[in-house]
């Protein structure tokens, strides 16, 4: 029997428990007084340690195999209080449940035929979502849309083999086992499917890259003060002297279903500080890790924007003119604002999101796949062409009868019906600890 705490480890109003394994559920009635007795419905009980009452929860207990896991299942939903949450702990702990590893629920879920191989990676995909597209993406594939339809492709390859050995066992037969099987159209409608999928799938590396958008300029041109505002908190600390800024602050902005990650940088100037100009030295080094560069002036520093173009040349940027409130611009900008009034900060935000979204083709996204799932699909689309080939040629049939068991066999890799000893640990390491 395993559990783990499914919410961060944090005070807040409600904190969830999970529990699985066989007799889980005998288990956790021990410490109640009045016991649950029926499965998938919500009880409100008194949790006891021995006399002391701990917390009052309500209860969920499923009933294998009609669970996540597959197995009894409990769900505990008490008070996020940091005291309550390390007090359960310990009964589970003194019950002799032990603790789940990183994705154990969602390995047990896999194990056990309630989810395919990779739906099980799209639930740590969908957890780790940065955007609304991609979170929509994740949930079709946690609901086996795309496993149906590797399923179907598969299933269509082993009717094709059929045919193909056939040609092979009863070539002495007066039968055209690949003229009556249509045996090359099926395998070009199979070989554009998998075009289709390719084309149309989003690739999602194990390492979700943020949008990084660095504030960037010389000292004292607004760029914290402009950081707070497009935040709506003050996350950076705002003076008039120059280089109060001496580290990296960074701070996450959702705008428009998109996820940003904002980076306040010190001001880029000559300095003997040697705190100031490491921080300078920092914020240099960040300019190659950020998707888009904010170019902060005011109408005291406006002489330097040739030469920041120059240092950022090839770079993705906007000039940005803060202090408007105080003096207008002489140069052009690419956006106007005033960090102490708010003006222009609304469009500035506009402009960020567009250069951010500009990198995405305009084509709709179907899926969002591994690098694990792209390379089994290219081998499988590979051995495909190979198979077309020999079949139309009419030469080394009964080689392309073995490219399409091969082609099946990258199919059950990616359902996890067969997969290397190895893979389950890689893939499964990287979930989060209650799920």
């Amino acid at each position: 029997m395993i559990f783990a705490l499914a919410t961060p480890v944090a005070q807040s109003a409600i904190a969830v428990f999970r529990i699985s394994g066989g007799g889980c559920c005998e288990k956790f009635n021990q410490l109640l007084k009045t016991p649950v007795l029926e499965y998938r419905k919500v009880f409100l009980r008194d949790v006891y340690s021995g006399s002391e009452l701990v917390d009052r929860c309500s209860v969920v207990f499923y009933s294998g195999p009609s669970s996540y896991t597959g197995e009894d299942c409990v769900e505990v939903f008490c008070h996020g209080g940091l005291s309550v949450i390390k007090s359960l702990s310990a009964l589970f702990f003194d019950l002799g449940i032990r603790e789940a590893g990183p994705g154990e629920f969602s390995r047990l879920a896999f194990e056990n035929g309630k989810l395919t191989l990779n739906e099980a990676e799209a639930v740590a995909d969908l957890i780790h979502s940065e955007d609304v597209e991609r979170g929509i993406l994740s949930s079709e594939a946690v609901a086996g849309k795309l496993s149906g339809l590797i399923r179907g492709l598969g299933d269509e390859v082993d009717s094709l083999r059929v045919f193909i050995e056939g040609s092979i066992d009863f070539s002495d037969e007066d039968y055209d086992f690949i003229s009556e099987g249509n045996i090359e159209e099926r395998l070009g409608k199979i070989h554009s499917s998998l075009i289709d999928l390719i084309d149309s799938s989003l690739v999602s590396s194990k390492k979700i890259e943020k949008n990084r958008v660095l504030f960037f300029g010389p000292p004292n041109t607004g760029k914290s003060s402009l950081f707070n505002r497009m935040l709506g908190f003050e996350r950076a600390l705002v003076s008039n002297v120059p280089g109060t800024t001496r580290d990296l602050i960074d701070s996450e902005m959702f705008y428009n279903s998109v996820n940003m990650e904002l980076v306040d940088s010190a001001g880029v100037r000559e300095t003997d500080d040697l705190i100031e100009s490491r921080g300078v030295a920092i914020s240099q080094s960040e300019i190659s890790e950020s998707h888009l560069i904010l170019v902060i002036l005011d109408h005291h520093t406006e002489s330097y924007l040739e030469d920041f173009k120059l240092r950022l040349s090839g770079k993705n940027y906007l000039l940005v003119f803060n202090k408007s409130d105080e003096k207008g611009p002489v140069e052009s900008y690419d956006c106007v604002v005033s960090a102490k009034s708010g003006e222009g900060v609304g469009n500035l935000k506009n402009m960020i999101f567009k250069s951010i979204q500009g990198y995405k083709t305009d084509s709709k996204k179907t899926f969002v796949i591994r690098d694990r799932h792209l390379s089994l699909f290219k081998a499988a689309l590979s051995l495909l062409e190979s198979c077309v080939n020999k079949i139309s040629n009419n030469q080394d049939v009964d080689v392309a009868a073995e490219d399409l068991r091969l082609i099946r066999s990258y199919f059950d890799e990616f359902l996890g019906i067969k997969y290397p000893d190895e893979l389950l640990g890689d893939i499964f390491k990287d979930f989060c600890i209650g799920k």
